[in-house]
């Protein structure tokens, strides 16, 4: 029997989504979808880069016209933070003391940007949401010193778009190479040279412990691990997410609570929060589940359209061919399988490899 309402609380791409997928597949009960922020679901993706460059505005970045949610008969409630759940009374509390009833719960909360152990000034920002990225652009402007803590992908791509706004930046990685852990250190090199070569100082095996401020509390300077210390006039923390699942209840028997989205600690990446998204609506609905395809991620950085797609192992063995502008690495496991690859400006041959990888999985 179909749940007479569901309650979808996040409304990021994985909430969306599965709102999307409940009403695709012919969903046709009481659907309410509300998150915390100001603006209808967006792309986040495009903060650290388009956005943030200037060259996407705000309305370019919705995933749908704000009218559409109401054409679909989905509720979309806005600025409004649900702050307590209660599983047994089925009912969810907001910030402003409104209670929320639902038959079937859905827990897209997302993430949250990891913070480092110590105080940080103003002139020190996450990347997380619009607002996020609204303050830090206006803090990008030529001339200024950007220190980037973190070597991943939302700190390489604010770097890469700081480079071409004339920001010098200088970027902190406490491995021997950015990406150590997740593509190995044959890739990890080869986009340190990468970065290097658009002028950006990047220090490895080299983090952060502390930030100095000037009279007026804005960041002066960012205290490193070895005691030195770096100018700046503007910081980014990007040392990873964590899920934000406060509200996850304690399970109870009978009582149907689906999470989708990063908040389940999975990938983190756009195409498996969307298909988490999803299955769950699929889940939700008694309907069987698409088959299941291999992990996949993109990230726009220093003129490079990187793709990945699987499960890259830092035991793999690399094929690595190509050259500066393109390359095409390929992970292969102790029995020479194909388990990922990643492709540098190679959407043609990664779409195969997509491909193939689906098939094998």
């Amino acid at each position: 029997m179909s749940p007479s309402s569901v309650l979808i609380v996040g409304a990021g791409l994985a909430g969306a989504r599965c709102a999307e997928t409940l009403r695709a597949e012919g969903y046709g009960g009481k659907l309410v979808l509300v998150g915390d922020e100001l603006m209808p679901p967006y792309e986040r993706p495009a903060l650290s880069k388009e956005y943030l460059a200037g060259t996407k505005s705000e309305q370019e970045l919705l995933l749908r016209a704000p009218s559409s949610w109401a054409q679909r008969e989905i509720e979309l409630r806005l600025r409004q933070r649900v702050i307590h759940i209660d599983p047994l009374r089925r009912s969810a509390t907001t910030a402003g003391g409104e209670e929320l009833a639902w038959e079937i719960l859905v827990l897209a909360t997302g993430a949250r940007p990891r913070l480092l152990p110590f105080p940080v000034p103003d002139g020190v920002y996450t990347l997380r949401t619009v607002v996020d990225a609204r303050m830090l652009r206006t803090a990008l402007v030529p001339g200024a010193h950007l220190v980037v803590v973190g070597g991943g992908f939302v700190g390489a791509e604010v770097a890469s778009t700081a480079v071409g706004l004339g920001v010098r930046v200088t970027m902190l990685e406490a491995l021997a190479t950015p990406f150590e852990r997740t593509l190995g250190p044959v890739l990890g090199q080869l986009l340190a040279d990468r970065y290097r070569s658009y002028g950006v100082d990047l220090r490895v095996n080299t983090g952060a412990g502390g930030f100095r401020a000037g009279p007026d509390g804005a960041v002066r300077s960012v205290q490193l691990t070895d005691g030195s210390e770096i100018p700046c006039d503007v910081a980014l923390v990007g040392i990873g997410v964590e899920p934000a699942a406060d509200l996850l209840p304690v399970p109870v028997s009978g009582v149907p609570v689906f999470a989708c989205g990063d908040v389940t600690g999975g990938l983190g990446h756009w195409t498996s929060a969307a298909e988490e998204a999803a299955a769950a609506a699929r889940q939700i609905l008694d309907l069987p589940p698409h088959p299941v395809q291999p992990a996949y991620f993109w990230s726009d950085q220093f003129g490079l359209r990187l793709q990945l797609v699987g499960n890259p192992s830092v035991t793999a063995a690399v094929e690595l061919e190509g050259g500066e502008e393109t390359f095409l690495a390929l992970y292969q496991d102790h029995e020479g399988r194909l388990i990922a690859a990643l492709g540098a400006n190679r959407p043609a041959e990664v779409a195969s490899l997509r491909r193939e990888l689906a098939v094998a999985a």
